[in-house]
């Protein structure tokens, strides 16, 4: 398996014949024009002019393009990636302006022959903290920002790139418990947020955090904390005077 032992750069062209490898470094794919189909690990999608993606070392990915190509890669060695980032799973995102203005100082440095090598070496912190950033699964964000909202494993899954019953097994091993569990435990969160700091309805407090009834909210509190929504409010403001 091929190592690097310094940062790489280059604008790469793919073509439709489907090449599947791995490697000990890291790639970092970010979009210059046309589409590439990726498959990695168990995940499968298409980046495009708006997607970028982090393919993490030692990750067997597969990888096509039918229509004119061309990608902007960052070949990362594994001596320069924390442990945060070495997980068997590839990330895309959004091609936001940040992303947008790392890519201008990448090419920057490339299109200017040589390539200065330690001009790389100096960007890749900014990288690396936006690396870092981002990673945080797309469906466990999508939970915590629309857990006022019905959400459905399927929507999750595809957030990921994954099938629904894979999904199953990836998010049990994320974090420890299953999709329905994991969102229980945030709008129940929330409801006791709103509990002790207004004075809201029972019932208004369970439609905010997406539930569409009063007694269904009572269930979630007697199931988790063994007491009726009303009583945890109780007992909270007892215990602030």
């Amino acid at each position: 398996m091929e190592k690097i032992n310094d940062l790489v750069a280059e604008r790469r062209t793919y073509s439709a014949i489907q090449d599947t490898h791995s490697h000990c470094y890291a790639q970092l794919i970010l979009p210059l024009q046309g589409q590439l189909s990726i498959i990695a690990g168990a995940q499968e999608l298409r980046l495009d002019h708006e997607t970028l993606f982090f393919l993490p070392p030692k990750c067997l990915h597969t990888f096509h393009s039918s229509v004119r190509n061309e990608f902007l890669i960052l070949d990362i060695p594994h001596s320069m990636l924390t442990k945060s980032v070495l997980h068997n799973r590839g990330y895309s995102w959004k091609l936001n302006n940040q992303w947008k203005g790392i890519r201008y100082l990448i090419l920057n440095e490339i299109d200017h022959k040589p390539i200065n090598q330690s001009a790389l070496k100096e960007l890749y912190p900014y990288i690396s903290f936006y690396l870092l950033q981002d990673q945080q699964p797309k469906s466990i964000s999508y939970i915590h920002e629309h857990y006022n909202e019905k959400i459905t494993v399927q929507k999750l899954a595809s957030l990921e790139h994954y099938n629904r019953s894979y999904y199953s097994y990836w998010f049990l091993k994320e974090t420890g418990t299953s999709p329905s569990t994991y969102i229980q435990e945030v709008r129940l969160n929330k409801a006791k947020e709103l509990l002790r700091s207004t004075d809201l309805p029972i019932i208004h407090i369970a439609i905010q955090v997406g539930l569409e009834h009063q007694s269904s909210l009572t269930r979630l509190f007697q199931k988790y904390e063994g007491i009726t929504p009303s009583q945890f409010r109780k007992e909270t403001r007892i215990l602030e005077i």
